[in-house]
This record gives structure tokens, C-alpha cells and sequence, in this order.
């Protein structure tokens, strides 16, 4: 039953979505100098290299011995591996608006997964709650001016992301009992590190150099730096440790939260307008979180490990 800490792990999954609020802004610094294979290797570099250094120096435990690690490859695979591709290249092939809408049905799809995968059956009132949040998120972003059309190479790839994203939260919540969560953030970030590290490789014809290059620009180091220690190892620490102590219908509803902080970002550090429109559905978002966390689910998950 996850209950023991679940009030820590409501925090930290609200502490995770600031943090990853914040990334869409720092990510979009740090595509001002490199690719986002390029951007993303280094996000996963530096990752690993601050959590390897723990395991060196004993402040963590990486323990794999005699464990079926596939849930971890899957994990891994699933974000940040695909994840990304769908969500970096869905966003390029569509307007930014429909893109919201997409990443703004992950909740939805991961309580699906839930229910059928972990027998986490969300309660009529969480249902109700998560589409309330998701409408404000759908308000919030139709407000913004979308430039653009949507493609059919956009919709796919974007898709790929919900289901990729979905997965994740599935895997990791499934996993739990099997792995810490140090394990299951350090292997994600391991396997971030050589797949986009491989990719900004082949985007640069094998060219050390050209990957080199980007750190000369202090701009890109910082974007690079939080998306590396607050989104990935603060990030998906936090992630991960909430999905192993809450239902994932309490966790997952707080992705809506970081919409509104990277709004929240643009106002404040770049001088962006906010309508009253937008300002409303923020209130309803909100609401649409909070409800999911006052009404408690049908059931608990009856183990922590996945039925694969």
C-alpha cells in the first residue's frame, strides 16, 4: 500500500513539475546555441557524471546484482529515450497548440495504464477532477497565439510521446518494489546519456569538436547545468521517488502544474503577457489538482511489480 509517506511524495511530486515547468524555458535558451540531440546529451552527460560520482564516493547505492533488469531497459526506453524524440520533434512538425493539447492528455492515458497494468482504479471523482485540470490546460493553451499548421508526421510523433510518457510513470510506479528509486534514475539518466550522446554524435558526423563547442557559451552552460541537476537528477529523483509512495492518479495530475509554472516563468523572466482567460484557467487547474488529491482512489496496486 502506498501510504507510509504519501504526503512527502505529493510534495515531491509538486516539487518535480516547478522543476520541469522551468526546463521548457531552459530548454528553449539552450536551442539557441545547439540541437536538441546536442542540448539533451549534455542534460544526460552531466547527469550521470554528478550521480556515478555519489556511487563513487558511497552517498548512494547501485545495486543490480542477480535483479531482471528489464523493467529498467523499458523504463529507460520509454522516457527519456522515445519520450523525447515524440515530444522535440511532434513539437516541430505542429503549432504549439495543438502540442499542449497532446502532452496535456498524459494524465489521462497514464490513469488508464494504471488501472489496467497495476489495478489502480481511480475513483469517478479523481476522473472528474483530471478532466477539469486538463480543460484548463487545453484554455490555457489555445489562448496562445499559434503559428503553424499540424502535420500527420507532428500528430504521430506527438503521440508517441503520451504513450512513452504514459509508460514511464506506469514502469517506474511497477518497478518500485523491485528497484530504489536512486537505481531507477540512475539507469534512466545512463541510458540518456549514450543514446542521445550517440545521436548528437551522428547529427555531427562523428565531430567531438562540434559537440565541444556549445560549452563556450555561458548561456547554454547554465540551460545546460538545470536542465542536468534540476530537471534530470532533482527532477526524476523526485518523480520517482513520488510514484513509489502515491497512487499514480495522485502523482500524474501534477504534470498540469507545469504549464502553469512555464507560463508563470514567461510573465515574470520574459516580460510576457497573461489574459484574464488564461489567469481562469489557471485557478481551474489548480482545482482540477487539488480534487484529485482529496478524493481517494478505488484501490491500491496489489504489488509493485509489473505483470510482463
Amino acid at each position: 500500500m502506498k501510504s507510509k509517506n504519501r504526503s512527502k511524495a505529493i510534495m515531491a511530486a509538486a516539487a518535480t513539475q516547478v522543476l520541469w515547468g522551468l526546463s521548457f524555458l531552459a530548454s528553449s535558451i539552450g536551442q539557441e546555441t545547439a540541437s536538441p540531440f546536442v542540448l539533451m546529451s549534455y542534460r544526460f552527460d552531466i547527469a550521470l557524471l554528478i550521480l556515478s560520482v555519489l556511487v563513487l564516493l558511497g552517498r548512494q547505492k547501485l545495486d543490480l546484482k542477480g535483479k531482471n533488469i528489464l523493467p529498467l531497459l523499458l523504463l529507460g526506453t520509454m522516457e527519456p529515450c522515445i519520450y523525447f524524440i515524440g515530444e522535440q520533434y511532434g513539437l516541430k512538425y505542429s503549432n504549439s497548440a495543438f502540442s499542449g493539447i497532446m502532452i496535456a492528455v498524459v494524465p489521462i492515458v497514464t490513469l488508464i495504464f494504471a488501472a489496467i497494468f497495476l489495478k489502480e482504479r481511480p475513483s469517478r471523482a479523481q476522473w472528474l477532477f483530471s478532466a477539469l485540470s486538463i480543460a484548463g490546460i487545453v484554455v490555457i493553451t489555445l489562448s496562445e497565439n499559434s503559428g503553424g499548421s499540424v502535420t500527420v508526421k507532428g500528430v504521430a510523433l506527438l503521440s508517441l510521446a503520451v504513450i512513452t510518457g504514459s509508460a514511464y510513470s506506469v514502469i517506474s510506479s511497477g518497478s518500485s518494489d523491485n528497484f530504489t528509486v536512486f537505481e531507477r534514475t540512475y539507469v534512466m539518466q545512463l541510458m540518456g546519456a549514450m543514446f542521445f550522446t550517440s545521436l548528437a554524435l551522428i547529427e555531427n558526423h562523428g565531430s567531438v569538436a562540434a559537440l565541444i563547442a556549445p560549452a563556450q557559451n555561458a548561456r547554454f552552460l547554465c540551460a545546460a547545468l538545470y536542465l542536468a541537476v534540476g530537471a534530470s537528477v532533482l527532477g526524476y529523483t523526485l518523480f520517482n521517488y513520488a510514484l513509489s509512495n502515491a497512487p499514480v492518479a495522485n502523482v500524474i495530475i501534477f504534470q498540469n502544474l507545469a504549464t502553469i509554472v512555464s507560463v508563470l516563468a514567461g510573465i515574470f523572466i520574459l516580460g510576457e503577457s497573461m489574459t484574464t482567460v488564461s489567469l481562469i484557467a489557471m485557478i481551474v487547474v489548480l482545482i482540477g489538482i487539488f480534487g484529485v488529491q482529496k478524493f481517494p482512489p478505488k484501490g491500491q496496486k496489489n504489488s509493485g511489480s509489473l505483470r510482463t
